[in-house]
């Protein structure tokens, strides 16, 4: 094997950083020095860069959520799926009231189905979609301070009965993100 001079590879540095690259470097720069991450001057207090939820908040409690509607089930269901949830997405833990530094409790409002479309030859439900309206709160057991508060708050999904999808897989759809839409109103504010 022969030696190879590494010279003749070599390339000048100022031929090497064209114009591309070095505006790239520019905007870059402009970014940084304009907001992006900067954490000095009088914007810095709009920046947050920690975790989305409460960090004065390690346990939460939840009771089965109350109904007012004549669709009984949607109670039990909607609970397990916001524990599921709290335990899945947040920080927190569900514990027993006892132990707990908050409290969420819900009511189930409203349970309705309406039907979107029909079989323009048979008049049969093609696409159906079944709401869940619920209140809920979630207080500081600790303060005794309202967290959050919501009234009428609203989820949906659709199923299709011409495929063989009952009403209870709609309502387990709609429970699942109703549940999903709770514990993200949890998120701190900003």
């Amino acid at each position: 094997m022969s030696e190879v001079d590494v010279r003749q590879f070599a390339v000048p540095v100022a031929w090497s950083l064209k114009r591309p690259c070095r505006a790239g470097v520019v905007i870059a720069l402009v970014l940084v020095l304009s907001g992006c991450g900067y954490k000095g001057g009088a914007d810095s207090e709009r920046y947050h860069w920690g975790s989305l939820y409460r960090q004065d908040v390690r346990t939460v409690a939840v009771p089965i959520f109350t109904t007012r509607s004549f669709d009984r089930g949607a109670e039990f269901n909607l609970s397990q799926a916001v524990v599921k949830q709290i335990e899945a997405t947040t920080p927190y833990k569900v514990v027993p009231r006892e132990r707990a530094d908050t409290i969420l409790e819900g009511q189930v409002v409203d349970v309705q189905v309406g039907t979107l479309s029909t079989d323009r030859n048979s008049a049969i439900p093609q696409e159906q979609m079944l709401g869940m309206t619920v209140d809920f709160t979630w207080k500081d057991l600790r303060s005794g301070r309202i967290l959050v508060e919501r009234r009428g708050f609203e989820h949906t999904a659709t199923y299709y009965p011409t495929l063989g999808e009952g009403r209870a897989l709609g309502k387990q759809q709609a429970v699942e993100r109703l549940a999903l839409a709770i514990v993200q109103e949890l998120q701190a504010d900003w």
